[in-house]
């Protein structure tokens, strides 16, 4: 096993480095043709994004150069090949392809000694950047009802992976792009563990941040053939929750908490040694991974670390602690934790510290599955409007009718409802009515009926003769998958 501290991407500031070491070379891709690099975008120290000289197609780079003409630098030729197959395996899953950047092939060039992945450029931020600019602005209303909505699609993509036993494990804001219309799409695919690595665990490339992983664990499952679940993506997810709403991935403790905490090795001691043993097979994880005591005097604490503090610090200043039952014990473990995690959040966002700690509380008291946390994050429409599109909603009708029935999920949120000017009915959204009925999606067909005042588009299911065209065949459901100003109305 390789363990890769994967840093996030950072922008390059300077002309020097924005020219880039492979700035000017050409290369081709199978099916598109002869490209020549021009300036990098993002750069990290062993893989850079390079805009190319045909518009909105980037280039991922991989240098290999390990100093010798005739061999290449081990841990990004690893890299380059577990990102290409991850591209690969996400092709073969319609449900999915949407969801990352579109792929146009990859390539090793053994003379210049880098590798290649050809992909969708993504016009939008990703989220933390959409968070810190939200942030500076106030935190406008309009925008925290966008976040709500941003996030809760972000764990339904995660959901969508793990229906297809794909755990993503580097999950992370940087990670995840918003694009300007208010889609969501997944980047940074080299992380992930796949039913491919499931049937081969010992030739699985752990690659995992940090500060959004449960190390400890991880590393010795992965070690001992264990193979990856869920528990990493929402342990994950509750950890990049708390960056977008602070800025920072690791918890503030106060002198006096902190001070306490260190004054009782004995709560911190074994987790140390854990620590340590990981040192002695990453040594580049040292200074990326410190040691409890090192957080308690920095007053920065890792979320894998946080429960194991406060259930010793718990166990030590209640007197009838050994007395409680586990359930007891879980119960006054998440109550400190979200009180301590909402101290550190911003007003307008404190509603997340109770799925921040359900997220990232020790695994066995954790939430069981993404569907958990994305009820945590929904806000169900009125009953009226359930059953006004339980009634009158085209799609809805479509799915009773379809054999076997498919039932949408209840309660649908208020962003996945839109008033049609035209009929006063509630439409569903495009996203949610195709993600219901994606087996059908590339068949059901549309038809524009109206616009309001906001430009956002009212379409009903129609036959094939009567549909919209759209780059020259019928337009479909599947078409509007992602687009968020797309509505399916009566």
């Amino acid at each position: 096993m390789f363990l890769n501290s994967n840093l996030p991407m950072a922008n390059m500031g300077s002309t020097e480095a924005s020219a880039g070491k492979f700035a000017g070379l050409k290369v081709s891709l199978a099916g598109v043709g002869k490209l020549e690099l021009t300036q990098v975008l993002f750069k990290n120290s062993e893989t850079s994004i390079y805009a190319t000289s045909r518009p909105g197609l980037v280039l991922k780079t991989f240098d290999m150069d390990c100093g010798k003409p005739d061999e290449v630098s081990y841990g990004p030729y690893l890299s380059y090949g577990v990102e290409v197959e991850n591209f690969q395996d996400i092709q073969r899953i319609d449900e999915l392809r949407s969801r990352v950047p579109a792929y146009y092939g990859s390539n090793l060039d053994s003379e210049r000694q880098f590798g290649y992945i050809g992909m969708e450029y993504l016009q939008g931020q990703n989220l933390l950047a959409w968070c810190q600019m939200a942030a500076a602005e106030g935190y406008p209303s309009e925008w925290t009802d966008q976040f709500r909505a941003t996030l809760y699609e972000t764990l339904s993509i995660v959901r969508l992976f793990h229906k297809h036993d794909i755990i993503l494990i580097d999950f992370k804001p940087d990670n995840v792009i918003r694009l300007f219309g208010g889609a969501v799409k997944f980047v940074d695919l080299g992380a992930f563990f796949t039913p491919r690595h499931n049937r081969e665990t010992e030739k699985y490339v752990y690659s995992a941040t940090p500060d959004y992983a449960e190390l400890v664990i991880d590393t010795a499952n992965v070690q001992t053939g264990l193979p990856l679940k869920q528990g990493s993506d929402i342990f994950s997810a509750g950890v990049a929750f708390f960056e977008m709403a602070t800025g920072d991935s690791r918890l503030t403790m106060s002198d006096e908490c902190a001070e306490t905490l260190l004054g009782q090795p004995g709560n911190y001691l074994f987790r140390d040694s854990q620590i340590k043993d990981i040192w002695r097979s990453y040594s580049h994880l040292k200074d990326l991974l410190p040691l409890v005591h090192t957080q308690l005097k920095e007053r920065r604490i890792l979320f894998s670390e946080l429960w194991h503090l406060l259930k010793s610090y718990l166990a030590s200043q209640v007197e009838e602690w050994e007395s409680l039952s586990e359930e007891q014990h879980g119960q006054m473990l998440l109550d400190t934790g979200t009180a301590f995690i909402a101290d550190q959040l911003p007003i307008p966002l404190q509603w997340l510290a109770e799925p921040i700690a359900r997220a990232t509380t020790l695994r066995s008291f954790r939430l069981k599955s993404v569907a958990d946390l994305m009820k945590m994050i929904g806000e169900p429409v009125s009953e009226s409007i359930q059953e006004d599109i339980a009634r009158y909603n085209g799609a809805v009708q479509m799915a009773r009718d379809l054999d076997p029935p498919v039932t949408f999920r209840q309660p649908m949120n208020v962003w996945d409802v839109r008033i049609n000017p035209q009929t006063e009915h509630w439409a569903l959204s495009s996203s949610l009515a195709a993600s219901e009925l994606w087996q059908v999606a590339e068949f059901a067909f549309v038809k524009e009926f109206c616009r309001d005042e906001a430009g956002h588009r009212f379409f009903q299911i129609v036959g094939d003769l009567e549909a919209d065209f759209h780059q020259g065949d019928k337009l479909t459901l599947k078409h509007l998958a992602t687009d968020h100003s797309a509505w399916l109305g009566a």
